[in-house]
This record gives C-alpha cells, structure tokens and sequence, in this order.
C-alpha cells in the first residue's frame, strides 16, 4: 500500500492509499487544501483540526447540493421519459383507432 506526502495549508501529512489511488488522492486534497487556504485567508486563527474540519464541511456541502442536482435531474428524466411514452403511446392508440374506423367504414361499404 503506497504512502504519499501531501500538504494542507502548508503542513504536511503522510496518507497511505491504495495502488493506483495516488492521483485521485492528490486530487482529492487539492480540494481541501484550496478550502483550507481560503478559510485560513479569512483571517481568523483556528487549530489546524478546526480548520480540516471546516474545509470537510465545506466539501460535504458542495457533495450534498451536487447529489440534490443529480436527484433532481434523475427525475426530470424520469418525468421526460414517461411523458414521452406516454405521448408515443396515445400516437399508437390514435393510429389504431383510425385504422379500426377505416375497417368499419370498408365492412359498412361491403
């Protein structure tokens, strides 16, 4: 299991990640780091671990509204799809029943 060394508001910490994690772990922090960084920037003094926790609500935060978005969008997709089976389904009933009254105009004629 590989250790990498990464930085958080200019402090270092050794994380261990699984094989082929590395980079997404470098991602990852970046993100709280970027957070951190702008949190420390505010000017209030807080503990390091006051400042991590802040910078993971802060990433909680944005996952949260980002699922709501995608709750959101999955219904809208649900309504679409059921709408739009709904509209192709009254076109084969349309069309049916146009064909059954030409059956009956030819039974009438005959």
């Amino acid at each position: 299991m590989p250790e990498i060394e990464v930085q958080v508001n200019g402090r270092a910490y050794r994380l261990a990640c699984e094989d082929g994690e590395e980079e997404h772990l470098l991602q990852l922090v970046q993100h709280i780091d970027t957070h951190a960084k702008a949190l420390a920037a505010g000017g209030t003094r807080v503990a390091d671990a006051q400042l991590m926790l802040m910078a993971g609500l802060m990433v909680g935060d944005e996952l949260s509204e980002a699922l709501d978005r995608i709750e959101e969008m999955e219904t809208s997709t649900r309504q679409a799809k059921s709408e739009s089976a709904g509209i192709a389904a009254q076109a084969l009933i349309d069309g049916a029943a146009r064909r059954i009254e030409e059956l009956a105009g030819r039974i009438r004629s005959a």
